[in-house]
C-alpha cells in the first residue's frame, strides 16, 4: 500500500480487503450530512451512511465493510450535504481509515 495521492490509500495489490472507518462530527446548521468511504471516486454502498444532524450535535460514523479490489485502486473518504455547512470533527483522532488484506 502507498499513501498517495494524500489523505488516501491506494493499493498495490488485488485482492478481498476489510475497510474499517470512523469519524465524529458536528454539524453548524441541521442537515442530512453523507459520509462515505470511497474507492478511485465512487462511493462504496455498504460503507456509505447518510444522517440528519441537529445543530451542534456530535455524531458518530462509522464501520467495516469487505471488498474486491484491483491494483491500483484508491481508497478515501467524503462528506456531501444537502446544504452549504460547516462540520467540525471530533476531538483527538478527527478520522479513522485502515485497510487489511484478507487474501
Amino acid at each position: 500500500m502507498t499513501y498517495t495521492p494524500a489523505n488516501s490509500i491506494t493499493v498495490t495489490d488485488a485482492g478481498t480487503y476489510e475497510i474499517n472507518y470512523s469519524t465524529t462530527l458536528t454539524a453548524a446548521v441541521a442537515t442530512t450530512i453523507t459520509f462515505a468511504v470511497r474507492v478511485n471516486g465512487t462511493d462504496v454502498p455498504s460503507a456509505t451512511i447518510s444522517r440528519l444532524l441537529a445543530v451542534g450535535t456530535s455524531s458518530l460514523f462509522n464501520g467495516s465493510t469487505v471488498v474486491t479490489l484491483a491494483a491500483g485502486s484508491v481508497i478515501d473518504m467524503a462528506l456531501s450535504a444537502l446544504l452549504a455547512v460547516g462540520v467540525t470533527l471530533g476531538s483527538g483522532v478527527n478520522a479513522l481509515l485502515s485497510v487489511k488484506k484478507l487474501d
